[in-house]
């Protein structure tokens, strides 16, 4: 047959997944079609062997005829009935009309026998089995009237958003583009372009998302067809071509799943569905690998995965057969699956993103022994995507959940690579040394022993115990995320406590966090501790810029925006964390913000006050830890979340807060939060009776509130306190202001005076970051207050100025004098000296 520039081609495949159709295809099914040359031999044929049939039949230019027959299974193969008549089948296709031969003749349908005036006929056996292709294993022909099992559904099996992110799911650009133009109600194709294409994309349509019922894929395509405005293409023609594309889909499927029978009982290649399970000392391919139509996972000598070629031999893919075996979606929309493939003699699996696996990021299973090269991988990805279309029903779902701590809709709450609660799969790439820390290794009871053995201590001890248990009800409290921080000199027993705390959870050693920190690197901590205790250690090493701002950055809940280097900006990381810190030095800062200071609890303690004690504590934690708060949420589930009994936890919460005695109502409901975990602990974890349990715990909190209340009141924010501080300092060194030859100067005293007449002393920027870390406060927060109480001066708007010292410009900040206090050559008050040698209060 020859082929002219100009005609229109009408394919002939078995697969429904061909793309180009002829004008004259599109009234009926012709793409499952089988055609033949028709010459006068054949009706010489048609009188031994059997009459043909009334069917569509059109005239070449030439004289001939192509007469058309519903697919039965034939292939393209030249002289197949007879010298000079030929078959076209699988991969094969015949010029249509009204295509213009290049002689001016136009192909065109027999008068009575055109696609609008016949049905399609069934091809006689002996044409049937005369195009019969050569096989190495023989293969019955399928029957002519096969019953499709399959039908469009007629309730959805997926959501619109599950639906759209399936279509989203495309290795090909053209069909990505015109689904996000159809999501928006765009004109799909141009003018001219709507007959071929309309067909190819709602056959993609079907056949991406076989869950979705006719009226859904009618209404997504609704507004893009109107927008075409063709009356040849409307929506009542979008639903015959649906209606056509779905018997397809149903022909292809019972095709393949009859092909895959009779390979399997004739011993040649199969698909999974026919294998058995797999039994002790037989070959991997009597295993559950999943086939797709066109493919076999064994060619009959080896495993792999395999395609069938338009002569019906099969062509190798991979050497190794790979499978998609899950799917599922985390709480963002986003679509994962499982990739299973086989390794020598072993099976591995991945969950990843469903887009990697359509990209070229699948290249990176290649590392872990999957059958992948660069240049296998866009047919295996081909393969992947049929066999999870094919197997789509069936596949297991899963739920992913891709951080820590509790579920949107607090049923299941993530530890490390434990789900509690609902089913599910934890997809946290890059944190395995975390998510190994937060595995439960050693002895319950051992572990239990430990930990009630630091509780007892004290109040301080038995608030930090709690503590562990208090991160997961700050969610379910509707609490913003707090800060608690124990400050004293070395030896006292804080990181003991600490690490106790952190073993409810998970390994100490693993979760610990260096005082000497980030702040990109707390926000990302804070982020992977997501509704569990953050442990801050030694503060001491903390920059000073950075200790004012840890209270804030918890508080915050939600790390800083960042770009990519193409500009897009990368996805913000959120928490709800109790920060357990301690250090040498205190958190909270002389004339620091309110807010950050409600959100803390500070104390100045000796938590322990036995070195021995601490010690034992830390190597037993490192080996017996982890046990208790899985157990803590598994019972918390099943007395409040589970029972939608929450508003009766927060109701006890307030009860508690009432009775807290501090400086803020908001340190009583951080308080309330420390001492109900522990009532919760002791009840649920440790088996106490509940009345017993409650009054331990509320003598152990308000006894705590006392130390808190000390400490917030050294803290309190007046910026007097502040001045006074800075005042003391400077009658401390007042000969270093005053005397112009001193051999390090801390400032000096300007000439110039303020609109009273005081004097004005500028303390260079160095020392003034020196009197601010040892006076515990906020240069900037405090300088502010000053100036708007006439106490310092500020110029331009900048609360520093620079002043000349021995030719040089030097910055400082102005601070107006307390010249009777210089005078009379004060000093700062006892209570502050000892604080400034780390004393306890």
């Amino acid at each position: 047959m020859t082929r002219a520039t100009g005609r229109q081609r009408a394919p002939c495949a078995s697969t429904p997944h061909r793309k180009h159709r002829s004008r004259s295809a599109s009234a009926e099914p012709f793409h499952a079609t089988s055609t033949l040359t028709l010459t006068a031999t054949l009706f010489n044929l048609a009188d031994e062997r059997g009459a043909l049939p009334d069917t569509v039949t059109a005239r070449t230019s030439g004289g001939g005829c192509h007469v058309y027959f519903r697919h039965a299974g034939m292939v393209s193969r030249a002289g197949s009935i007879a010298p000079g008549i030929d078959t076209r089948g699988d991969g094969g296709y015949v010029i249509a009309p009204p295509s213009l031969h290049r002689t001016g003749e136009r192909y065109a349908w027999v008068k009575g026998l055109a696609p609008s005036e016949v049905q399609l006929a069934e091809a006689p056996e002996w044409l049937r089995k005369a195009a019969q292709p050569k096989r190495s294993h023989p293969v019955p022909v399928l029957p002519a009237n096969t019953v499709n099992a399959w039908q469009p559904p007629d309730h959805d099996g997926l959501t619109e958003t599950q639906v759209r992110n399936r279509l989203r799911e495309t290795s090909d650009p053209k069909h990505a583009a015109t689904v996000e133009r159809m999501l928006a109600g765009e004109e799909l194709f141009p003018k001219g372009h709507h007959d071929d294409n309309l067909w190819a994309f709602i056959s993609y349509l079907r056949f991406k998302c076989p869950e979705a019922s006719d009226a859904t894929l009618l209404r997504l395509l609704g507004p893009s067809v109107d927008a075409m405005a063709c009356d040849d293409h409307d929506a009542r023609k979008a639903a015959g071509v649906l209606q056509r594309v779905n018997a397809e889909y149903a022909a292809s499927l019972a095709a393949s799943e009859q092909l895959a029978a009779a390979l399997g009982s004739a011993g040649g290649p199969r698909a999974s569905s026919a294998a058995g399970p797999l039994s002790s000392g037989e070959h991997p391919e009597a295993g559950n690998w999943m086939a797709a139509p066109g493919y076999a996972i064994h060619d009959g000598v080896t495993l792999g995965i395999f395609k069938f070629t338009d002569k019906g031999n099969l062509s190798p893919i991979a050497a190794a057969p790979i499978n998609i075996t899950e799917a599922g979606e985390d709480e963002h929309g986003t679509c994962y699956v499982t990739v299973r493939w086989l390794h020598g003699d072993r099976e591995r699996s991945e969950t990843m993103p469903r887009a990697k696996v359509s990209g070229s990021d699948i290249l990176e299973l290649a590392g872990r022994g999957a059958p992948l090269t660069s240049s296998n991988s866009k047919r295996v990805q081909d393969f992947l995507q049929a066999q999870e279309q094919h197997s789509h029903a069936s596949l297991p779902r899963v739920r992913i959940f891709t951080h820590g701590g509790w579920a949107r809709d607090l049923r299941s709450f993530v530890v490390g690579r434990q789900v509690i609660g609902e089913l599910g799969r934890v997809i946290m790439p890059g944190e395995a040394a975390f998510l190994d820390a937060l595995t439960p290794a050693g002895s319950v009871d051992e572990h239990l022993r430990l930990m009630l053995a630091v509780r007892d201590k004290g109040p301080i001890a038995e608030m930090a115990w709690a503590a562990g248990f208090a991160a997961p009800l700050l969610r379910l409290l509707d609490m913003r995320s707090m800060c608690l921080s124990v400050w004293g000199p070395s030896g006292a027993g804080k990181s003991a406590v600490q690490a106790t705390t952190t073993s409810v959870w998970g390994r100490p050693s693993g979760l610990k966090i260096s005082g000497d920190v980030s702040s990109a690197a707390l926000q990302g901590e804070l982020a992977r501790h997501r509704d569990l205790p953050t442990w801050v250690d030694d503060t001491q090493l903390t920059r000073e810029h950075m200790t004012s701002l840890i209270a804030y950055l918890v508080g915050t809940e939600t790390s800083g925006a960042r770009a990519t280097q193409t500009g897009e900006l990368r996805t913000r990381k959120t928490w709800r964390s109790l920060a357990f810190i301690s250090g040498e030095k205190p958190l909270l800062q002389v004339g620091g913000a309110a807010g950050a200071k409600n959100r803390t609890l500070e104390v100045c303690a000796q938590p322990l006050g036995d070195v021995a004690l601490a010690s034992l504590t830390h190597q037993g934690l490192e080996k017996h830890h982890g046990h208790a708060g899985p157990l803590f949420i598994l019972k918390l589930m099943a007395r409040y979340t589970n029972t939608d009994r929450l508003e009766e936890l927060r109701e006890q919460h307030r009860q508690i807060a009432s009775k807290m005695g501090t400086e803020t109502t908001e340190q009583a409901r951080y308080a309330a939060l420390l001492v109900l975990a522990d009532v919760l602990a002791r009840t649920l974890v440790c088996g106490e009776e509940e009345l017993r349990a409650r009054a331990a715990a509320l003598d152990a909190g308000q006894a705590f509130c006392v130390a808190v209340k000390k400490e917030s009141r050294e803290t309190q924010t007046t910026a007097d306190a502040a001045y006074d501080f800075i005042m003391g300092f400077v009658a401390a060194n007042w000969s270093g202001f005053s005397q112009p030859v001193a051999f390090k100067r801390p400032g000096m005293v300007l000439e110039e005076k303020d609109a009273t007449g005081r004097s004005i002393v500028a303390i260079f920027h160095t020392t003034m970051q020196e009197i601010a870390r040892d006076g515990r406060f906020d240069t900037r927060q405090v300088l502010t207050e000053l100036v708007m109480k006439g106490l310092a001066l500020k110029e331009e708007g900048h609360l520093t100025r620079k002043v000349s010292v021995e030719g040089k410009r030097v910055r400082a900040y102005c601070v107006v004098l307390d010249d009777v206090r210089i005078e009379a050559g004060s000093t700062p008050g006892p209570a502050r000296d000892a604080r400034r040698g780390g004393g306890n209060s």
